[in-house]
């Protein structure tokens, strides 16, 4: 666990295989579990989880994240209250398809910011291959036909994701800020106030829209995006950016896609064809590129 906790790539694809699951349940559950509730519920779920693994450290840990709640605060909004939030009904209103694509724009979101915020330039080796990387991934979600993106109709659904991706990548940007305690301290404080953020929005949910159905459903999805897409990304991600910094974890925009589309078609026999081998060649030469580069002094 020590060996594995110190190599920032294979947190990364650590991060991207918990993570590929959730655009996929979200998606598949919006006619039954509402998009807040999910939220909430997959947090809560959490909630315990934090606490037993950062109880031997909270008693050091809790007068540092105290003293620094402003930043914390702001951390936890971006992240746990409206990033996932954000996405969950972003896909009531759009497809999948258009999340994937929206999400490829995080990388250059970070990089944006990162040179506003921190002024933390990029080197040429890393914009050749983020650009690499998202043609890549283009030829991936266009199955090769440019013409797709002509076609593309961004709605209401589509601004949500949009807003979701920038909140990340202000969150990932931001993160090295957070307070400087045990990461499962940070965690746990973070999830407190994720749920008191969005309790009020929750319980208007539950009165004026419809309550979260108690389903077979609804245990399996929350289960999965608490345990894998919460506990486990969470930990593994805010450890890469550490290790790695804000630009280069901003890989897993590509890796995700990449994913999902293998799992597509591993689990549900979709063929195999000439853009995917494209864009797998594009998306692992970005990658390479970038993991090589570096940082510009």
């Amino acid at each position: 666990m020590r060996w594995i906790s110190n190599q920032g790539y294979l947190l990364l694809l650590i991060t991207s295989i918990a993570w590929v699951g959730n655009t996929i349940i979200g998606k598949g559950v919006t006619d039954i579990i509402p998009p807040v509730g999910l939220a909430f519920w997959r947090w809560a779920l959490t909630l315990p989880i934090f606490l037993a693994l950062a109880w031997p450290h909270l008693r050091k840990d809790l007068p540092e994240l105290v003293r620094q709640w402003k930043i914390l605060l702001l951390l936890t909004i971006l992240s746990i209250s409206v990033y996932n939030t954000f996405i969950y009904v972003g896909l009531t209103e759009t497809s999948a398809i258009n999340a994937f694509l929206i999400n490829t724009s995080r990388p250059a979101m970070i990089v944006v910011l990162s040179f506003i915020i921190t002024r933390e330039r990029v080197t040429r080796l890393q914009i050749v291959g983020l650009t690499i990387a998202l043609f890549g991934t283009m030829a991936i979600v266009s199955k090769g036909e440019p013409a797709v993106f002509l076609n593309l109709e961004f709605n209401t659904g589509d601004l949500w994701i949009l807003a979701a991706t920038g909140s990340w990548a202000l969150y990932t940007v931001l993160l090295p800020r957070r307070p400087k305690v045990h990461q499962t301290s940070f965690l746990f404080g973070a999830v407190v106030l994720g749920l008191l953020v969005l309790s009020p929005f929750y319980g208007w949910e539950t009165i004026n829209v419809r309550p979260v159905p108690i389903r077979i459903e609804t245990f399996g999805s929350v289960a999965y995006l608490a345990v894998l897409s919460s506990v486990l990304a969470y930990l593994c991600y805010n450890r890469a950016v550490e290790l790695l910094g804000a630009n280069r974890a901003s890989i897993t925009s590509y890796i995700l896609p990449l994913l999902g589309t293998v799992l597509a078609i591993v689990l549900l026999g979709e063929t195999f064809r000439t853009y995917h081998g494209v864009g797998f060649v594009f998306i692992l030469i970005g990658i390479y590129l970038v993991a090589r580069a570096r940082k510009a002094k």
